[in-house]
């Protein structure tokens, strides 16, 4: 089964005049389990409608544009914050919430869900099954007063909407975003830099998490498998190979291009290569709120040299000069 999907040349199958979604599940790549991506652009003055998700969390991260989004959630709380390049925001199970493009360009949004087959309700669809005595009993308001309440059973989904709202939004926080874009690397060297997103940095998140990986020229992410969490990444910058070894000895070895998706199940062992003449960038979704890493330098480390003799069949003296890392290096420059 593979591991690769070309989500960023499939045809969405969401589209209206105002914008599109492009969704990878479960149904068209059978490999993701526990997660899902979308990618959803915005005409200038288009929005996604209010809607919710009954059976997963989503957590999104901005590429490109300027977005306003407001959540409605139990106990009647209202957040409303700017979205902008670099931002995520978390959107927990249920609770209702859009997105409205405000600025002049187009938005481009990645919206990754931990299901693999996750819902929408939209929100005019929910008010279409109500009819007007119960519109009129919850608000208090005489029967003629919805026949001008149009609604129908097609959701709007993306639509348009040319009044820009006054906002003074821009240096406000909100406990539902982290502009990531900002955070200085725990990680940098000659191979590349990551940015993390996690429970610690991020306390609102739940069941996702997001790094931001660039390796610089022949850089590598190392050999290694994360215990706690499925990894679903896209290429946004560049090009890359994933080489996988599954249980049971299977190894999936392909290359990526912007917009290229790839699934890489718990505990399964991989490496990433830059394989650009440049810098090569990737947002790497996870299905755990503090996502964890076991690297191959740190744990080489960990055991002596007799017993790796052993292992790989070679005299102990010759591992005399083998480094013993005591942590993950996760990024290093390529070797040669």
């Amino acid at each position: 089964m593979s591991h690769v999907f070309s989500l960023g040349s499939i045809s969405p199958q969401r589209q209206t005049a105002q914008g599109s979604r492009s969704d990878a599940t479960q149904l068209n790549f059978p490999v993701l389990k526990g997660m899902a991506l979308s990618i959803l652009k915005l005409k200038p003055n288009g929005y996604r409608e209010p809607h919710w998700h009954p059976n997963a969390n989503e957590l999104s991260y901005c590429v490109k544009g300027k977005a306003l989004m407001t959540m409605f959630h139990p106990g009647a709380g209202h957040e409303t914050f700017i979205i902008e390049p670099g931002t995520l925001s978390f959107v927990p199970m249920g609770y209702l919430h859009h997105i409205q493009n405000i600025g002049d360009d187009e938005l481009s949004m990645l919206v990754c869900f931990n299901s693999e087959k996750p819902e929408d309700i939209d929100l005019s669809n929910a008010v279409h099954v109500v009819p007007n005595s119960i519109m009129s009993g919850t608000f208090s308001q005489n029967l003629s007063f919805f026949n001008e309440f149009h609604t129908n059973d097609t959701s709007v989904f993306i639509g348009e909407f040319k009044k820009q709202p006054t906002t003074h939004l821009e240096w406000e926080t909100n406990r539902f975003k982290m502009d990531i874009g900002s955070v200085v690397p725990p990680v940098q060297n000659q191979g590349g830099w990551v940015k993390m997103s996690n429970e610690f940095l991020f306390p609102s998140l739940d069941g996702l998490a997001l790094y931001l990986l660039q390796l610089n020229s022949k850089g590598i992410r190392e050999p290694h498998w994360h215990p706690n969490a499925h990894e679903l990444n896209i290429v946004l910058k560049g090009s890359a190979k994933i080489t996988l070894l599954s249980p049971g000895g299977a190894i999936d070895t392909f290359d990526m291009k912007e917009g290229d998706i790839s699934f890489l199940p718990k505990g399964y062992f991989h490496y990433i290569e830059n394989t650009a003449s440049a810098d090569t960038q990737m947002a790497v979704f996870f299905s755990h709120k503090s996502p964890s890493d076991i690297g191959l330098s740190g744990c080489l480390g960990a055991y002596s040299n007799d017993l790796l003799a052993d292992l790989f069949q070679c005299p102990a003296n010759y591992l005399d000069k083998f480094p013993k890392y005591q942590h993950d290096l996760f990024v290093v420059a390529g070797g040669g």
